[in-house]
């Protein structure tokens, strides 16, 4: 599993103030040197898509065009980083670095662009609250955010069947005309009650956290699907009519391994803790 995210802030010049958010100590010129062999790149149209998406959930406001944008070939994780990180934001100089393997990866790079506009390390208010979902936010992430909330004494307890599912497409029309054929399948989960409440989600048939919320599109043999888990409590607990969501990137492509699908009119569903919603149809256009 990847680690996403962590961020190394430092401010050089009179005082030399250091702000470390990893277990590595490092120089001023260390902290602003890429990676060996980065290139950088021109933010595809798709980028502009998941900015727009990480402005609204953080409620915070920037401009693409101020990220310097670098990506590194044919690796799976930054070089020269123990932790495995596929993406990593640069206070200095306002640069974001992707490895190859996730430069299409909308959840990381929406990550590492929250780090642009909120110009600091892991928050659980914009990460896992605000942004969640929108927002890979695992391990190290949930680690940095701090404990979630505990829920009030006496909060009730009930089945995922208690809670409103819901599965919408953005853009509603998606196709190879827009946004580089890039589009979300958004899940959301609605507390219909005028009280928090908290899910007992179904064990996992694994060793992993339980599901949480599911979503799967399918046009006659070819379909596409993924779970997500419950790596932190918060994702259990609703306050009264909260909604929470989750997003999952696809595009129009011929690699249903790798979230593409072929021009066609498919079948949506979406899902949290095994409780479905009702299907939804939509067409995909060239």
């Amino acid at each position: 599993m990847l680690l996403y995210g962590m961020t190394f802030r430092i401010r050089c010049g009179a005082g030399f103030t250091f702000v470390i958010l990893a277990a590595l100590a490092t120089a001023c010129a260390e902290i602003a040197t890429l990676p060996a062999g980065s290139e950088s790149f021109v933010p595809p149209p798709e980028y502009q898509l998941w900015w727009s998406m990480t402005e609204a959930c953080s409620g915070l406001r920037g401009s693409l065009a101020d990220v310097d944008w670098y990506v590194v070939p044919n690796t799976a994780y930054i070089p020269g980083n123990s932790r495995e990180l596929g993406g990593e934001w640069y206070e200095q100089g306002n640069r974001i670095i992707v490895a190859s393997g996730d430069q299409f990866d909308g959840s990381l790079v929406r990550h590492e662009m929250l780090h642009a506009l909120t110009r600091a390390n892991h928050t659980r208010l914009q990460f896992l609250e605000r942004c969640g979902g929108v927002v890979v936010c695992v391990d190290a992430c949930i680690k940095d955010s701090g404990p979630p909330p505990t829920p009030p004494a006496g909060t009730p307890h009930v089945s995922p069947g208690h809670i409103d599912v819901d599965v919408d497409i953005e853009p509603a029309a998606p196709g190879g005309g827009e946004f580089g054929g890039y589009f979300t399948i958004v899940v959301t989960a609605h507390n219909p009650a005028a009280h928090a409440v908290v899910v007992d989600l179904l064990p996992s048939d694994d060793d992993g956290p339980s599901e949480t919320f599911t979503f799967s599109v399918r046009s006659g043999s070819q379909s596409s699907g993924y779970s997500d888990r419950a790596y932190d409590a918060e994702v259990t607990y609703f306050g009264p009519g909260e909604t929470k969501r989750d997003v999952f990137d696809l595009h129009l492509a011929g690699d249903p391994a790798h979230g593409g699908l072929a021009a066609g009119t498919y079948t949506a569903n979406g899902a949290y803790g095994a409780h479905g919603s009702a299907p939804k149809t939509f067409t995909l256009s060239q």
